[in-house]
Parts: C-alpha cells; sequence; structure tokens
C-alpha cells in the first residue's frame, strides 16, 4: 500500500518554517548533545571495559651530557640535582622546594611537583640523560558485563542505593506537600504578600556552598541553632533533652540532609503551584460557594485537581534532582557521611571514578542510575500522567 504524501509537504512554506524552527532548536540541540548524549554513550560504552591508566614520558624537553653520573648518584638516593631544579623551575615556574623524587628505578625516575601536581621522568638512554614530562594514557581491555557484576556485589553500592531510594521516597513527597500548603497560603488576600513569596524563593537562588556551610553550624553539636532550640522547646517542658550530633552520627546524617533539602526548594515548588493557582477561573469557585462547599472542600475538589499538570510537573524534576544529589553530602559532610549513611549514588559513581580509579565499574554504576530515573520517569509519564486534569 502506498501512502500519499501529505500536501502541506509540498509546499515552500512549510519547508521554510520548518528549517527556521530546527535552526532556533540548534542551539538546544548542540548542548543537550555536547553535555548529555555524548557523556551517556561514552559511559556506556566504557561500561564494557576495564579501564586502566599508565604514565609514559612524553617528548624531550632536556638532553643533560655533562657531569651525569653526578646527577645519577643524587637521583638514587632521592635527591633532585640543583641544575635540574632550577631548569623546570624557569620552564614552568615551579617550586623548587616542592619538586621530589616519587619514584626510584634502575636507569628511571620520576619526580613529582606537589605545588602544580605535575609529574616528570629522567631517563639513562646510555651516556646522557633526558628529562621528560609525564603524560597519562588510557588502557582500555573489554570485560562485557564483569563492570556491572563488580558493581552489584559491591556493598557500597546496595548502601548507596538504599540511601538515594530513602532520600527520594521521604524528601520528594514532604517537600511537595509542604510547598502545596504554602502556596495554598500565599494565595490568599495576605498583607505582605509579594515579600513573603520573595523571601520563600530566596534559599533555592542561593549558591549550594553558602546553604550547606550555614547549615553545617545549624547542625553542629556543641553551638548548632538546631540543638539549641530543641533544647528550649523541650525544657519548656521540664524535659532535660541529649545533645544530639547531627554530622557524626549515623542516624541523623540522612534526616540533616533531607531537611536540608525540603528547606531549600520548598519555597521554589510553592512558586511554581502559586503560579498555578492564580490561572485558575474564578468561576468554578463562585460555582463551589454557590453549592455551599466549605473551604476544604473547594480547595480538595478544585484547587488540587486542577493544579495536577503543575503538580505532575514538580514531580517529574524534582525525582530526577533528587536522585542526581550529590554536591550537598560532599560539602555538608565533607565526605559519604559517618559510616557512609549519607553515601548516594552519585557520591558512589564520583568515588569509584575520581577517587579509587576504578573508571570501568563508575560507568557501569551511572548506567544503573540512568536505567531508574528513566524507568521512572517512564513510569509516571505513562501511569500518573493519567491522572492529570488540565482545564478546558
Amino acid at each position: 500500500m502506498i501512502r500519499r504524501i501529505p500536501a502541506e509537504w509540498k509546499s515552500k512554506r512549510f519547508w521554510k518554517e520548518t528549517v527556521e524552527a530546527y535552526l532556533y532548536l540548534l542551539p538546544t540541540l548542540a548542548v543537550l548533545g555536547l553535555f548529555t548524549f555524548y557523556p551517556f554513550v561514552n559511559a556506556f560504552l566504557y561500561s564494557a571495559y576495564d579501564i586502566g591508566t599508565r604514565t609514559v614520558p612524553g617528548e624531550a624537553i632536556l638532553v643533560v651530557t655533562a657531569d651525569v653520573e653526578d646527577w645519577v648518584s643524587l637521583l638514587r638516593r632521592g635527591r633532585v640535582p640543583d641544575p635540574l631544579s632550577t631548569f623546570l623551575a624557569g620552564k614552568y615556574g615551579l617550586d623548587p622546594q616542592d619538586l621530589w623524587v616519587r619514584l626510584r628505578q634502575a636507569d628511571r625516575w620520576v619526580l613529582r611537583d606537589e605545588g602544580a601536581h605535575r609529574e616528570f621522568v629522567v631517563l639513562r638512554e646510555g651516556s646522557h640523560l633526558t628529562v621528560r614530562p609525564a603524560v597519562t594514557r588510557w588502557d582500555l581491555r573489554p570485560v562485557g558485563w564483569a563492570n556491572f557484576q563488580t558493581v552489584f556485589a559491591d556493598r557500597d553500592f546496595h548502601k548507596s542505593l538504599i540511601n538515594t531510594t530513602i532520600y527520594v521516597a521521604v524528601s520528594v513527597p514532604v517537600t511537595l506537600f509542604l510547598a502545596l500548603l504554602l502556596a495554598t497560603v500565599l494565595n490568599q488576600a495576605v498583607r505582605g504578600r509579594a515579600l513573603f513569596r520573595t523571601a520563600n524563593f530566596l534559599p533555592y537562588i542561593t549558591p549550594w556552598v553558602a546553604v550547606a556551610m550555614v547549615f553545617r553550624w545549624i547542625y553542629n553539636r556543641d553551638i548548632g541553632l538546631l540543638n539549641y532550640l530543641l533544647s528550649s522547646f523541650a525544657g519548656l517542658f521540664g524535659v532535660q533533652m541529649s545533645v544530639l550530633d547531627w554530622l557524626n552520627d549515623p542516624r541523623l546524617a540522612m534526616p540533616a540532609l533531607i531537611l536540608m533539602q525540603v528547606w531549600r526548594f520548598t519555597g521554589y515548588q510553592a512558586l511554581i503551584l502559586l503560579a498555578g493557582m492564580q490561572g485558575i477561573d474564578r468561576e468554578y469557585y463562585e460555582a463551589a460557594r454557590v453549592d455551599g462547599a466549605s473551604s476544604f472542600q473547594t480547595w480538595r475538589k478544585i484547587t488540587v485537581p486542577l493544579l495536577t499538570p503543575q503538580i505532575f510537573f514538580l514531580l517529574i524534576i524534582s525525582l530526577i534532582g533528587s536522585f542526581r544529589i550529590f554536591e550537598e553530602v560532599m560539602i555538608l559532610f565533607m565526605g559519604s557521611g559517618p559510616q557512609n549513611s549519607a553515601l548516594t549514588m552519585v557520591y558512589y559513581i564520583f568515588r569509584k571514578a575520581f577517587e579509587s580509579g576504578q573508571y570501568g565499574p563508575a560507568s557501569a554504576a551511572s548506567v544503573i542510575l540512568f536505567a531508574i530515573i528513566f524507568v521512572l520517569s517512564l513510569f509516571q509519564l505513562t501511569v500518573v500522567q493519567r491522572r492529570v486534569h488540565y482545564e478546558r
């Protein structure tokens, strides 16, 4: 059966508008391709390899033909010859005090500069020495699904998966519920409403480093504001409360992280919901008032159902953002928390790749994280979206 070509496809105007549309989309497509699709494809490919690095000598930057034995004697004792220190300081601006011999072998010495984090290789080649900058090269060995097996057998990965699941399951619904209540309050005709809206949005635009550092003081065991408020509140009822060590107690690390996240994102989500509330036609509320509906019945039967597009949007972006939590953990706990109590999946990937140098398992873990987010997002788009009501 031959399908007929749509009539609009034959129109020059159609193709002109189509090309113009894609030209407008081109910057966005370029950014998505460079920073989203390309990294994911590489991560998927690297997950099938055992990836290692090795240091090899680069191009010679200095050839030593005089006093070779004196240089060799000093290098064998772990000392850097003064002429070499002077040469490297002049060429690269290094501090000779930061230069030391990291590796000593028969005819090969590796020098490291701690200030600039650079390395140099000194090789004995016959009757002369050559000084070369160290170059890192990648070694890739196909291993199939072995990296995924390694990740699934890793207890730290299990811990990160459990922590991330708990964090998402608690922070996402709690933040959304509080944002809905806050938006309802801000939608009322109260004095200073614009000021309250601005104040609730400030936590979202505040840099994460500043937020985490402030919360490190709030959670401080000895001088923290939270412990002071809790002990003062308990004192009103004659109760003596013990001091809570929020940042060093494994039982409190995840609640502390969730509390900080809820505080930061509630105002942002409330403003989106507030915009949705103000877009609802007032005729619905007038009809409910005529029918004798109470304020709560109006909110439950009209406001919430007609806010489902905004709620659905926030649910999607909150879910994706919560699974990607990383810098908050690093700054707040200066690591993965006591006994890995705040270890998340992204932090697990970071630690595997950049602390342990296990790039293959790290790539496999990132693919697993993508699969989890993709499945949950697909579930929401196909199942949850059916309960979204759009105003006609």
